[in-house]
């Protein structure tokens, strides 16, 4: 089975209940990383460097998200077998 497109992924995070904001900014981290990663892994330093800085810079965000669309993220990566 394929992996949900990033469409299908933001309507079920909307109809599960979660803002738009925090929708927006999950969809645009998932799009830093698409367009970065390749970069970094062809980069002398590797990539090791890029995934810190991101993983902080995602920590952070789902940090400041709403408490209930953290619930929502939670229940979401849990569903997807994506568990923190």
């Amino acid at each position: 089975m394929a992996p949900p497109t990033e469409e299908e992924c933001q309507a079920e995070l909307r109809d599960a209940g979660m803002t738009e904001a925090s929708i927006d900014g999950l969809t645009a981290l998932t799009q830093k990383f698409k367009e970065e990663f390749p970069i970094a892994q062809a980069s002398a330093d590797g990539p090791d460097q890029f995934i810190k800085e991101y993983s902080a810079e995602a920590e952070a965000f789902k940090s400041s998200m709403p408490s209930d669309d953290q619930e929502i993220y939670k229940k979401y990566l849990k569903k997807h077998g994506l568990e923190e």
